[in-house]
């Protein structure tokens, strides 16, 4: 192939093979073999969706069985102490705390995405200052956040504010109550700098909710570092 200037450029061109070869020399690669995958891969589908329902690890399948055969059917209400259900929440959450960065008993395991942004959002706004109306959030996030906090805005008297990207910074000012934000953009990809954002708002006396469905486990987070 002949470019400007009589340089020249190769062209690598990759098969099946070479893919295959460059897939088995990944250091990850054997973490494959412990997802239940036999069955999709037999239908032939890539399956790419780790945020809402992440693909079925093998463990789980023994494990729920005995959760469910054991502890419930021969435990009965006993296992609420016997086996520790009653403290299930607060231990997975320390183990979810490594992938953000909180502390030990500083994360719980609760509701879904939704139902756990509506109670931050309320909580957020039972403690913003008074006279500060607006939330501001970013005009492509994802639409249930937004649909939540234009609900809640309504019933409190807030008006929720979409903005681009590039002008968030530029919107926090004395009459925003809360700032709202998923950490990385299920549509694009682009991650906020969630350090500079949390201190121009915290700088602007604005609350931020951070909702990280969508980065938490993918990219490296640490809350206590961005203050957040």
């Amino acid at each position: 192939m002949r470019v400007a200037g009589a340089r020249r450029a190769e062209i690598a061109v990759m098969n099946r093979d070479d893919c295959l070869q460059a897939d088995a020399r990944d250091p990850l690669a054997p973490l494959r073999a412990l997802f239940a995958l036999d069955r999709i891969d037999h239908e032939g589908v890539i399956y790419l969706d780790g945020n809402s329902l992440g693909v079925l690890p093998r463990s789980a399948i023994t494990r729920t069985a005995d959760a469910v055969e054991s502890e419930w059917g021969a435990g009965l209400i006993r296992s609420w102490n016997t086996a520790g259900w009653i403290t299930l929440s607060q231990r997975i959450g320390d183990k979810i705390a490594a992938l953000v960065g909180a502390g030990p008993g500083e994360l719980i395991v609760a509701d879904s995405t939704s139902i756990n942004l509506h109670k931050a959002l309320d909580a957020a706004m039972w403690l913003s200052a008074p006279g500060r109306t607006r939330i501001v959030s970013e005009r492509t996030n994802f639409p249930t956040d937004l649909y939540i906090a234009e609900t809640l805005g309504d019933e409190r008297g807030m008006e929720l504010v979409l903005v681009d990207d590039e002008d968030i910074a530029s919107q926090l000012n004395d009459r925003v109550a809360i700032l709202m934000l998923t950490h990385v953009n299920y549509r694009t990809g682009r991650m906020h700098d969630m350090v500079s954002l949390t201190r121009a708002a915290h700088d602007a006396g604005v609350i931020v909710v951070w909702d990280l469905a969508h980065s938490a486990g993918a990219v490296p987070i640490d809350l206590h570092a961005a203050s957040a």
